[in-house]
């Protein structure tokens, strides 16, 4: 499991501290000579210093006598001392006598020691041990300490280095770069270049921010795909509409041009010039209508004057008067005689309307047989309304976008077959408005099948408000 930034952070503060100072402590261990020896080996020495001043002590009032004595152990460990009573009355002093090594000379006052010794009379001494050299035994040690914790400081110090290179390549990599990355997309995506992803595999606050970001890129992209299509369809039923708006006005004006002309005189001929006149007009007003209802769906303001309704009653009203129309048209429209007697909260006329237009698609696109099924799903708590015809089908790449506005799966652009590409769109709208869906299932040249649900009404519900 990748741990947080949080973790990450923390850890990196903590080691930038901790391990320095364990590398010195470390350092320190490995190098440190062995106490014990050190501490035998400064007692030896105050034992000898104590023993030849206990010997030598009578010629103490004698400064050049009492050096001659002691002078063979100064020379040996290399080393002045000074004696003073209880008073601290200077009684000797070997540096009035032998000058101090200059060489390998450490530290002044660091290889310095005192310590008392009793005389004859039983009157303490102080006596004040300074080395001269710290490369003669036991004073070495004291040397190899400190340059031990000078080791041990400058591996400390050089481990601090070490671990603040470390981790702020490591916070570079994995916070800096992609931040960086995330710059470089938001320029890429003002450029309008969508496909520049981010690649961050850590599942981190770092890696959901930028999962986020490229879900959010990807969407645009989606969106200006979408955008785009849609303004293409849009251009598409532009010049679809005109086409259409002209061809019949130009058909209409011919017709009524022969009649103010008094071209046509047999009364026969008038009737059908009138006929080819209404259907014309007809066409238009249904394109027009469809323009006017989808510019109100575009700003959500598609009136639905909904009332609690029967089922049953108000599709038996509705599908016999479906099936004496397209009977004139030579279409067999069968549909159940026993619908269940459930409540449903509807606009009766938008309602109409979602079965108008998909009993006239069907018509149009080759059908003589719809098949027509109600029922309530008690379950589900639905009603459900099955339209299935036998005509040409809808293509398996037009079936995703048929509810799309200004769509149209058939290509041409006849006056026979061509709609305004709104009537599907304007049909899902209604059917969302009333709370239910509509699904589509269709194969080429073996027909369509339309299902949409709607809500059952339950008694003691308030009404909803009008979509």
């Amino acid at each position: 499991m990748t741990s947080s930034l949080k973790t990450r952070l923390v850890l990196a503060f903590l080691s930038t501290i901790i391990v320095p100072i364990l590398a010195g402590v470390l350092t320190m261990y490995l190098g440190a000579s062995n106490p014990d020896e050190e501490e035998e080996q400064l007692d030896r020495l105050f034992i000898e210093v104590r023993e030849e001043i206990r010997a030598h002590e009578e010629n103490l009032p004698d400064g050049d006598v009492f050096y001659e004595d002691i002078e063979p152990l100064l020379n040996h460990y290399d080393m002045n001392i000074t004696i003073r009573d209880q008073d601290g009355q200077l009684l000797f002093d070997s540096v009035n006598y032998r000058q101090r090594s200059e060489e390998n000379s450490f530290l002044p006052g660091f290889n310095t020691f005192t310590i008392q010794t009793d005389s004859e009379t039983g009157a303490p001494w102080e006596v004040t041990i300074d080395a001269g050299s710290s490369e003669r035994e036991p004073f070495q040690q004291m040397t190899n300490v400190l340059h031990v914790l000078f080791l041990s400081i400058g591996i400390g110090l050089l481990t601090l280095l070490l671990m603040i290179i470390i981790w702020t390549t490591y916070i570079s990599r994995t916070i800096l770069t992609p931040l960086k990355q995330i710059y470089k997309a938001t320029e890429e995506m003002r450029d309008g270049n969508l496909d520049y992803p981010i690649r961050y595999r850590r599942k981190d606050e770092i890696g959901r921010f930028i999962q986020g970001f490229d879900y959010m890129r990807q969407h645009l992209k989606e969106s200006s795909v979408k955008q785009q299509q849609y303004e293409e369809s849009r251009k598409e039923l532009i010049a679809s509409i005109s086409h259409d708006l002209r061809t019949p006005l130009s058909s209409i004006k011919g017709y009524v041009e022969g009649l103010r002309d008094g071209i046509v005189r047999d009364e026969e001929k008038k009737r059908h010039y009138l006929q080819v006149i209404h259907d014309k007009t007809t066409h238009l007003d249904h394109l027009i209508e469809d323009l006017f209802e989808f510019s109100k769906m575009e700003v959500d303001q598609l009136p639905m004057d909904k009332e609690v309704v029967n089922a049953s009653d108000y599709f038996k009203d509705l599908l016999h008067n479906y099936q004496a129309e397209l009977i004139d048209q030579h279409v067999q429209v069968t549909y159940t005689e026993n619908i269940d007697s459930v409540s449903i909260l509807i606009d009766p006329l938008r309602l109409s309307q979602v079965m108008n237009n998909l009993l006239e698609n069907a018509v149009r696109y080759g059908s003589d047989r719809i098949w027509i099924d109600v029922h309530s799903d008690q379950n589900r708590r639905e009603l459900v309304v099955r339209i299935a015809d036998n005509g040409q089908g809808i293509e398996e790449e037009d079936l995703s976008y048929i509810f799309t506005s200004f769509y149209r799966a058939e290509k041409s652009r006849t006056t026979e077959k061509g709609g305004s590409g709104l009537g599907l769109s304007i049909v899902k709208y209604i059917v969302k408005a009333h709370g239910g869906d509509i699904q589509v299932d269709s194969e080429e040249e073996k027909g369509s099948t339309f299902v949409f649900t709607i809500p059952l009404y339950v008694t003691g519900n308030a009404p909803e408000e009008d979509a």
